[in-house]
């Protein structure tokens, strides 16, 4: 029977940083993250009006960003990383600012942190996010990249891992960047998820934990994919999900869902 390689990376990220300990995609989440003992965070690359990428989940304000109405892609990168992403969260961070990506990236390689980097592009600018994306990625780690790193035989486990929900930002990460990783992101499972992760040359598929199955993921390491669980905040499921084969997650729940290599 083929054995199905392990999964090289730390096998539970701190999501967005710092989950529900800090506001989200903020210095501070990832310095709460890693005061918990995370070496791994997933974090949110999105392009403001520049083309420069900061770390945001949203494109459009009001949910972490209260002070003022707008989008992403309607700032700059200096006028995004003005505003306040904290005081949403509790009054201790209030004015903590968005982070920029490339500030973000020198800090987890400063401290030893692996970045699932997830592509999360304002609508329209899918391409065009995957491709900035992955160029700055390979730049910021191109004395670690390896030609084959973009494949599960020749990844290396300090470099980045880059996932979307948006195929056309993978194809553009894919293109710019193939030494780089990849994972697939999706909620509802794709009639063609096999099909369209091995097309992007994926090294993983990256699934909502409330519709991940044992038969999903045997197909998965059938197809030769790892499986990557989001947002995992109970140790029961996550239990449940290890028996699965599951070969790892994200959680929010940093103070109870404890880090694992």
């Amino acid at each position: 029977m083929h054995q199905h390689p392990v999964w090289p990376y730390a096998r539970i990220s701190a999501h967005r940083g710092g989950g529900t300990l800090a506001p989200e995609n903020t210095l501070e989440a990832f310095r709460t993250g890693l005061r918990h003992g995370f070496a791994a965070m997933e974090t949110d690359a999105m392009l403001a009006k520049d083309g420069v990428p900061i770390l945001m989940h949203d494109e459009v304000f009001g949910r972490t960003i209260r002070d003022r109405q707008g989008s992403v892609p309607e700032l700059t990168s200096l006028e995004v990383r003005t505003l306040d992403a904290g005081s949403w969260f509790s009054p201790e961070y209030c004015g903590i600012p968005p982070a920029g990506f490339e500030q973000t990236v020198r800090w987890c390689r400063a401290n030893r942190c692996w970045l699932n980097i997830e592509i999360k592009p304002a609508k329209g600018h899918e391409a065009e996010t995957g491709r900035v994306v992955a160029k700055m990625t390979r730049e910021l780690y191109a004395d670690l990249i390896s030609p084959a790193g973009g494949t599960r035989e020749g990844i290396v486990p300090a470099v980045p891992l880059m996932s979307s929900f948006k195929v056309a930002a993978l194809e553009a990460a894919l293109e710019t960047a193939p030494e780089l990783p990849r994972g697939f992101l999706f909620d509802e499972v794709p009639e063609d998820w096999v099909e369209t992760a091995k097309r992007l040359q994926c090294v993983s598929v990256h699934m909502n934990q409330r519709r991940t199955t044992p038969e999903l993921v045997e197909r998965a390491h059938a197809e030769g994919f790892w499986v990557f669980c989001y947002t995992v905040n109970s140790p029961v499921r996550l239990q449940e999900l290890w028996r699965m084969g599951v070969d790892a997650v994200c959680t929010d729940r940093l103070d109870i869902v404890r880090p694992c290599l």
